[in-house]
């Protein structure tokens, strides 16, 4: 069994998913899964995007507030530390997804993917400033320059560019999902569905 988890870092619910994900799997099974880091906004200045407002422009103010109220609610299910106005607030996901991308480890992937939520919904970081990332990525322990370095290789650009064209293959669906065997797997947020996945079909795959 394949399962591909497919996110953009810069949205909250992606946040909630990685966090629901990371309660039933195991070392092994870990190892199955790959990470699929997609810019649902490709368009997002370097500076950022104020999420209210595009929010209210697309959808109304009523509406706006429904959605980001949410998105908190499902934060806060899960015990995630956010901050409501870190999340008004949509850094360029790019250079970040890159990071991930640079890393041959899936544990150290998954290791920097939670740093980054983190860093973005419990403290506001940019992660679009490339110091930043620098010192996230040294938090965990890594050479922070030499994954920047890294980043600049074609391979990694190449990769990106790989992945969402594959992404994009399957239509438009909202973010995040995970794709097992192919197919997109619509019970990202059903966590007994989650758990069966996971677990138990794993079992009979291993």
């Amino acid at each position: 069994m394949k399962i591909e988890f497919v996110f953009d870092i810069v949205y909250p619910m992606s946040y909630v998913a990685f966090e629901k994900l990371k309660q039933h799997w195991n070392q092994p099974m870990a190892k199955k899964i790959e990470l699929l880091p997609v810019q649902v906004l490709p368009e997002i200045p370097e500076q950022g995007l104020d999420v209210y407002q595009y929010l209210t422009e697309r959808y109304g103010t009523k509406e706006a507030n429904r959605k980001l109220d949410m998105a908190k609610f499902a934060a806060y299910s899960q015990d995630l530390t956010v901050d409501i106005k870190h999340m008004k607030r949509m850094p360029n996901s790019r250079l970040a997804h890159q990071a991930i991308l640079a890393l041959d480890n899936i544990f150290d992937q998954f290791a920097l993917t939670q740093a980054l939520f983190h860093a973005i919904f419990a403290h506001g970081k940019d992660i679009a400033n490339p110091e930043v990332l620098k010192q996230i990525i040294e938090g965990m322990g890594l050479d922070g320059t030499k994954v920047l370095r890294s980043i600049q290789h074609k391979e990694i650009a190449d990769k990106q560019t790989e992945i969402t064209h594959y992404v994009q293959g399957f239509g438009k669906h909202p973010t995040p999902y995970y794709i097992v065997d192919g197919e997109i797997w619509d019970k990202t947020f059903d966590t007994l569905e989650l758990k069966d996945l996971i677990t138990n079909r794993a079992k009979d795959v291993a």
